[in-house]
């Protein structure tokens, strides 16, 4: 049953539901898509996650690509902050991440993540912590390299993602969720960006190393905002007129243009998140 919720309350959604509201939304053959979704903001979906996976990769055809944010399970990125018996734990103990068989954060992500992931077929990117799993004609492309340091950028599968004019959808109104902004955080021209460093285990030619990593911060953001400023700049993209808005079963369903929303974050980002001196001066 879904949290929250008498069963009788739920509405009963199958596959051909699905299918129908998502070619409704614009969703459709050959296309690219990252997808973002909350199961149960569905209803109550016969077949469960596999049923609502299953019936996008249908509507989108072996013609089409579908990419998600994986991650890492109970991956050590707040390593240096626990306590030290914590701490001495994961570094004596923590095993290796490993592209192929490391699963992806089902707590922090949706859990379709690993779900595709698990799908035959499907294939990994290879950072740690900002993993991708694809699925699909573009699949091999996306995820073909993704730099250790700052993984993001042009070179990054969110950037092939943006060249191939990527699509992102959104099942349920999970604005601050958008991971292609991390690509418009990278590409975004501010004077200082706020930059984290940290330790991951992974595997070099079979042996456990400990590896230190640097990106521009996903967590908390590239520069100080009331407010988590993905959400913000997501429902002003849409509120603009510039997504597809519909439903999938009982939740809200966006369907946003990839490089123009980049363009359009770049450009908040540098409009909102530069300092009153700097802007004044063209900086």
């Amino acid at each position: 049953m879904v949290s929250g919720h008498s069963e009788s309350s739920v509405p009963l959604v199958t596959i051909t539901d699905i299918q129908r509201d998502l070619r409704a939304l614009g969703v459709h053959a050959g296309q690219v898509l990252m997808l973002h979704a909350s199961v149960k903001c569905v209803g109550w979906v016969v077949g469960g996650p596999d049923a609502l996976l299953q019936a996008l990769l249908a509507v989108l055809t072996p013609a089409g690509t579908l990419m998600m944010l994986a991650g890492w399970e109970d991956n050590p990125y707040e390593l240096d902050n626990w306590t030290e018996e914590k701490r001495q734990a994961y570094l004596a103990a923590c095993p290796a991440f490993d592209p192929r068989t490391s699963r992806a954060d089902h707590r922090e992500l949706s859990i379709l993540a690993e779900y595709l992931r698990t799908t035959s077929g499907a294939l990994r990117s290879s950072h740690p912590s900002s993993s991708f799993v694809a699925l699909g004609v573009h699949a091999e492309h996306l995820l073909s390299s993704q730099p250790d340091q700052y993984p993001f950028g042009h070179d990054s599968p969110l950037g092939r993602f943006r060249a191939l004019g990527g699509q992102v959808l959104l099942i349920g109104e999970l604005f601050e969720n958008v991971t292609l902004l991390h690509h418009a955080e990278q590409l975004a021209r501010l004077p200082e960006k706020r930059v984290v460093r940290y330790r991951m285990p992974v595997l070099q030619d079979g042996v456990r190393v400990w590896k230190t990593f640097e990106e521009y911060d996903t967590t908390n953001g590239i520069a100080d905002w009331p407010v988590e400023y993905f959400e913000v700049i997501v429902r002003s993209y849409v509120e603009a007129g510039h997504a597809r808005v519909s439903q999938v079963g009982a939740a809200p369903a966006f369907l946003l243009d990839g490089p123009s929303l980049v363009e359009f974050g770049q450009q908040w980002m540098e409009l909102h998140l530069t300092p009153p001196t700097d802007r004044a001066y063209g900086h």
